[in-house]
């Protein structure tokens, strides 16, 4: 896909997709010293990453105000203990009750399908600092047998950015407001970046997950952004 029918807009003010993101990597260039003094995964600076970081109060606020533009409910999921971001899922393909609730739930009932595919745009809002990155995802449902008892097994599968054309509307809408609330959008692209090449280092990340911290999980998640997760949920 070309920037002529990419329809995201950053080519329109800034010269286009690679001078974002070279803007974007000065920015986190300047950012992540300022969080991480040591430079080091893991050991971050508490009072500097508390005072920066975007509050659950804002999220929700924001959650309604994508639902409104994006004419899309809108899920918050909170932080768990080990990641550094709240996720708002934009419901942009399926229908209510949605996978991302569902999931929640220590036991589902009365499902219309055996199978259930539904897609999303997640945002991610980071805890530590003032920035929000955006991908698609794509969550999935199946039916299982564990032994003689039916299971539900609830997929969560992120790309690697935003590739949908018909998800590129309502990401533009998303960006939009997070600029008019002052957070800086964060291309996935960017991210996804090793974070030794802006002189960042590990500390268990690789020992952990196989490969070396992305400046993503710096600023967000707890694993690889494009990590894929199940649920398994009995059914009654």
């Amino acid at each position: 896909m070309g920037c002529s029918d990419c329809k995201t807009g950053c080519g329109t003010s800034d010269g286009g997709c690679s001078t974002q993101k070279s803007a974007q990597r000065l920015f986190l260039d300047d950012l992540l010293p300022k969080i991480y003094p040591s430079r080091t995964y893991g050991q971050l600076d508490v009072a500097a990453a508390y005072e920066a970081g975007i509050r659950e109060e804002e999220c929700e606020q924001l959650g309604r105000q994508i639902a409104t533009v994006t004419k899309a409910p809108v899920y918050l999921v909170p932080a768990d203990d080990e990641e550094l971001c709240r996720y708002l899922y934009v419901l942009c393909v399926g229908r209510e009750p949605a996978l991302v609730e569902l999931r929640q739930s220590s036991a589902l009932r009365g499902l219309e399908a055996e199978r259930i595919s539904e897609r999303y745009l997640r945002v991610a809002l980071s805890t530590v600092a003032r920035v929000g990155c955006v991908q698609e995802v794509a969550m999935e449902l199946e039916l299982r047998k564990d032994g003689d008892e039916p299971l539900a097994v609830v997929r969560e599968l992120p790309r690697g950015g935003v590739f949908d054309p018909l998800l590129l509307k309502r990401l533009q809408r998303i960006v939009d407001l997070l600029t008019a609330y002052d957070i800086r959008h964060l291309d996935l692209g960017v991210i996804e970046q090793p974070a030794s090449g802006l002189g960042l280092t590990d500390d268990g990340f690789a020992g952990r997950f196989g490969i070396e911290p992305r400046l993503g999980n710096f600023l967000f998640f707890a694993a690889p952004a494009v990590t894929t997760s199940e649920v398994h949920l009995p059914l009654h």
